[in-house]
């Protein structure tokens, strides 16, 4: 599975997952506001950047909060529902300064080095090669530009890592992987992008919401719902998992990070 995985067109299970549940997304708690949210706001800055690009954009609320900061916003996804979505919640808010382009972010349509400012909110892990993407936004960030990322990430555990990422694909088939703090820190040093700022919140998420969103088969929800009530020690304290009536309440780690391009 992994192989066809890799070797599918970028995003394609991306493109199934969200185009139909693009609606879903424009009013989701989790994506319209979250401590992700705020603490990405704080390490893009005031700005003012001339140009912007957010990827992964979804519905477009990261785009919108760069808006603010910044003169031109482009924003991105793969998926053109949600992009239809970011076009009309944009226009509810009278934002005169931003485009959308479908596009993957593995091949991204900009010159290099003319964009002052990346961001990438809880989409990272949806690409089909991360490591391609990095190499893009390397290409297109002017020297001094910034990379801002806020995702989940698993946690350094080997064990807990795998079941944090199992679960994620059974409830998500477009699921690529959550990497550790530490993967994040190698790539990125790789590709000379120097972190000047991060942060570590939680993704609080519900149960219920989170495979509701994705649509997930009722047969896999009663699997994953077990997995999650008889989960080990170790995978409960690292996400914070406790029942709550019918429903259980856990988080996810995040890594929010700037990391500029020398």
């Amino acid at each position: 599975m992994s192989q066809d995985r890799e070797k599918a067109p970028h995003g394609s299970a991306a493109q199934r997952m969200f185009g139909a549940q693009a609606p879903i997304y424009a009013t989701s708690h989790v994506h319209v506001h979250d401590a992700s949210l705020d603490a990405l706001r704080r390490l893009a800055g005031p700005g003012p950047f001339r140009w912007a690009v957010d990827l992964g954009t979804g519905a477009g609320f990261t785009a919108f909060a760069m808006s603010e900061c910044a003169g031109r916003v482009v924003a991105t996804d793969l998926t053109r529902p949600m992009l239809e979505q970011a076009r009309r919640l944009g226009q509810e808010r009278k934002l005169g300064n931003l485009s959308l382009v479908q596009t993957p972010a593995e091949a991204l349509p900009f010159a290099g080095e003319s964009l002052d400012l990346v961001t990438c909110r809880v989409a990272f892990h949806h690409f089909t090669n991360l490591e391609q993407a990095l190499d893009e936004v390397r290409r297109v960030l002017k020297p001094g530009g910034a990379l801002v990322v806020a995702d989940s990430v698993s946690p350094e555990d080997d064990a807990v890592s795998r079941w944090m990422n199992d679960v994620e694909l059974r409830r998500d088939f477009s699921h690529m992987h959550n990497r550790k703090v530490s993967q994040w820190e190698t790539m990125l040093a790789e590709r000379g992008l120097t972190i000047t700022g991060r942060e570590m919140p939680r993704i609080h998420l519900e149960f219920n919401d989170w495979v509701a969103r994705t649509a997930t088969p009722k047969a896999e929800i009663t699997a994953l719902r077990r997995d999650f009530l008889h989960a080990s020690a170790p995978v409960r304290k690292a996400f914070q998992i406790q029942p709550a009536g019918d429903d259980i309440h856990f988080s996810w780690p995040c890594l929010v990070f700037r990391a500029v391009k020398a």
